[in-house]
Order: structure tokens, then sequence, then C-alpha cells
């Protein structure tokens, strides 16, 4: 069976200061990524930077028969905050709360995708965690609801708390002169800490898994996929 394997950067390649600059928006040759190391075959729906909503109309425009399965990356809900709220797309970073905006986008979003695809779909936590029972509730699937967290329990963090795309703030502050509230700096300023630390430990790199990441994070998945894709065939 093939699956379609789907996502942003973090679905894209496992990253290294070599490689940052080669190939972001496509594929190229020698990338190495999570389904690399799985023994399925399966084609991409790459969308890098961009949001879960730009993931979902490429995934329609590519027309995949309805019984192709899909594993997707999830990324940052707050990129498609301009498309669902039709105001400036980096508001939600100016709002206090923040989080609270965040878990209001991840409903529009299942709901979205829930409208427009009838394939079976599971997630995996990537530069933003899933709420497995919010995936649940719209009859998708999750084989793991956070990436982060799993690479947070490998180095033994004691400090964090859950994954959220904390680069999107930083990038907008810089790029876009976005000034983020307080509960936004505060909280992109602990989980920046926490991708640090990762990155000292060969699990990060410029805000993205490693090669070692994707490779021991698909050896510790490859159960759980193996079951779902074997479901499917059912």
């Amino acid at each position: 069976m093939t699956y379609v394997f789907a996502g942003d950067s973090w679905a894209l390649k496992g990253f290294t200061n070599d490689n940052y600059d080669k190939g972001n928006t496509h594929p190229v040759s020698g990338d190495i990524r999570l389904a690399d190391h799985w023994p399925w075959k399966y084609q991409h729906c790459l969308t890098p930077g961009q949001g879960n909503l730009a993931c979902l109309d490429k995934l329609v425009a590519m027309n995949i028969p309805t019984d192709v399965p899909i594993i997707w990356v999830y990324t940052e809900p707050g990129r498609d905050y301009g498309r669902i709220k039709n105001q400036s797309p980096h508001d939600w970073i100016e709002k206090e709360d923040i989080f609270d905006i965040r878990t209001a986008l991840n409903h529009v979003i299942m709901q979205e995708i829930k409208d427009c695809l009838d394939n079976p779909i599971a997630f995996i936590g990537g530069l933003s965690d899933v709420d497995p029972l919010l995936a649940q509730a719209f009859g998708f699937d999750v084989l793991n609801p956070s990436w982060q967290k799993w690479i947070a329990e490998k180095l033994n963090s004691r400090w964090f708390q859950f994954g959220w795309g904390a680069s999107d703030v930083g990038w907008r502050m810089h790029s876009n002169k976005v000034v983020p509230s307080r509960a936004a700096t505060f909280a992109w300023g602990e989980q920046i800490k926490e991708w640090c630390w990762w990155e000292e430990n060969g699990y990060f790199c410029h805000e993205h898994p490693t090669p070692l990441a994707n490779k021991e994070f698909a050896e510790y998945l490859q159960p759980v996929v193996e079951e779902w894709i074997n479901e499917q065939r059912r």
C-alpha cells in the first residue's frame, strides 16, 4: 500500500547546518525524513513554512483516491489565523490569550480537514502537538501527539510543558515587526531554551528535528505506524 506523507518542514527532512539552506521548499536528492525509515512506499505532500490548511489545499488538489491513507505531521495552528479570522495573519502573536486562540484554531482546522477529505488520516504532532481527543472526535487517528515531548523525554527534561510553534513568534518579531504579547514572549523564551538544549544534544537544528531525531523517532513509532497501515488494508 502507498500512503501520503504530509506536513510542513518537519516532514521535509532531518535538518543539519549543512542542509538548512538547501531545498527548504521542495525535497531534494539526499533528503532523509521520518517516512524514509519505514518500509512502506509513500508520496509527498509537503508545504514547508505554511499552515495546516495550506497542506489541506495541496492534498485536495492532488485528487487522492479516498482509500489512500494519509500520515500528517501537524504544524502550528497560528499559521492559519489570518485565513480563518480574515484578519492580519500575525495578530494572534500579539494577544494575551494566545493559547486559547490556538485551541480555537485547532477546532476549525480539524473541521476543515473533515469537510474536505474522506481519506483515513493519522496525525503526528510536529511543530505543534495534536490534541488526541479533538482529533478522535473528528474521526482521525493520532500516531503520536507530540514529537517534541518524545525528544524532551528522551533527554529527561524536567521543564518541558507542550509542543507549539514558538519559532513563528521569533520570525515574526524580526521579519514582520510584530510586537508579541507578554504571554507569547514568556512562552517563547521558555520553549526556545528547551530547543537550544535539544540542539546541544544533537536532536534539534534550526527549530527542526535532526537526522538523528528523525531516525530514532521513526524507530520508536514504527510498530504503531505498522498497525495503523495494516488496519487500512483490511
